[in-house]
């Protein structure tokens, strides 16, 4: 009962702003195209693209929920930057009816202020989406040197990380073969998955056969990963054997030695018992029986309470889910929320990195961050 309130809820926001949009853009463009039933019709299957394409999704993956999912991604990336600009410009005409300031040249011809305002927002939205893309679709990679300071034989150990990668219908065939082969040239001795491989249905995932790829990998020490919260949402933690078989040893609340020289220990997603009713190990109990004089790498999704992680002697800590806010204005709510939402810190002993992530969530665009793999060289 709770579920169905929430959407609808959810639903009922999500038609007003539209409708809000709509009229907005109406008045703006006036006695064109735009207010023809035919742009009507458009405007609102554009909006509810990605929505019907989900629900057609969860009974089938086909041809039809694929490009209805692919037109409303993109279609929502329009509306919500056009939404922020649409309330901007309104804050200001409420200044102005409040504290008349607009000059003459704008009263004098209003329908035509609106006209030229529209146009020039058009033009801004379509650069900022543009942008955003090609932030999404072209990756950096960020290299990290670090010193552990530990008196061990393992010398230069060379780590690719990455978090939030996403499979499913945005992250696809294309870029998944996109990113193995970036991590491969990089040859890593070590790969580490800070959660969120999946996006939000594993059999998406299984259609396309995205999880194979990762069979590729060959790094010297292996590939690990820790769950994320999307390995909840779509299901995949049911299946955790699912990662194991395509070369991805998913650790859960598990420490793992390797090759005697080092420790990884991947924690559970915090948002996990929510969806199975187990409360994830403290990290107290995941440090138990652990040689403290060799090397120690965290794997944690959220990065939440950093001071807990420092209080142990961990060398690093690698975590995502913030995508660095992906989209503006929300990377200034994922700074309220984090002590370190994207980047490099350091607290005590402990180096933490928090990654933008590989993928995307919803929308294929980034404007408050990259996309990015990360190299650690550690010594």
């Amino acid at each position: 009962m709770k579920r169905i309130i929430v959407v609808l809820v959810l639903l009922t926001v999500f038609s007003s702003l539209g409708y809000y949009l709509y009229i907005r853009l109406s008045e703006v463009f006036v006695g064109t195209f735009l207010e023809t039933k035919a742009t009507l019709f458009v405007f609102i299957f554009l909006l509810l693209s990605f929505i019907i394409g989900k629900i057609i999704e969860n009974y089938d993956i086909n041809i039809v929920s694929n490009t209805l999912i692919r037109i409303g991604a993109v279609s929502l990336g329009f509306f919500l930057y056009a939404l922020i600009l649409i309330v901007f410009i309104d804050i200001i005409r409420l200044i102005n009816y409040i504290i008349p300031f607009y000059p003459k040249f704008i009263t004098q011809n209003i329908q035509q202020t609106k006209y030229i305002v529209g146009i020039v927002s058009s033009a801004i939205i379509f650069v900022v989406f543009l942008a955003g893309y090609f932030n999404a679709r072209t990756p950096i990679v960020k290299t990290i040197n670090i010193d552990m300071n530990k008196n061990n034989d393992l010398g230069q150990l060379n780590i690719v990380a990455v978090s939030d990668i996403h499979l499913g219908m945005m992250v696809n065939h294309q870029k998944t073969r996109r990113l193995i082969r970036k991590i491969n040239e990089l040859n890593p001795d070590l790969v580490i998955i800070g959660g969120d491989i999946i996006d939000d249905n594993i059999n998406v995932v299984k259609h396309f056969k995205l999880l194979e790829y990762f069979k590729e990998l060959k790094p010297k020490y292996g590939v690990y990963a820790c769950p994320g919260n999307h390995e909840y949402i779509s299901n995949a933690y049911k299946e955790f054997d699912f990662f194991d078989k395509n070369g991805i040893k998913m650790l859960r609340d598990e420490a793992v030695l390797i090759d005697n020289k080092f420790y990884i220990i991947g924690q559970d997603d915090i948002q996990g018992k929510m969806f199975n009713n187990q409360e994830r190990k403290p990290l107290s109990e995941l440090m138990e029986n652990i040689d403290t004089s060799l090397p120690i790498i965290l794997i944690n999704h959220q990065p939440y309470k950093l001071e807990e992680t420092a209080k142990y002697p961990i060398d690093l800590q690698f975590s995502g889910h913030t995508h660095g806010g992906q989209l503006f204005p929300f990377n200034l709510i994922t700074q309220r929320i984090f002590e370190k939402d994207y980047g490099y810190l350091k607290k005590e002993n402990t180096h933490f990195y928090i990654s933008s992530g590989y993928g995307t969530s919803m929308m294929p665009i980034r404007i408050a961050s990259k996309s990015e793999i990360v190299n650690f060289v550690v010594e």
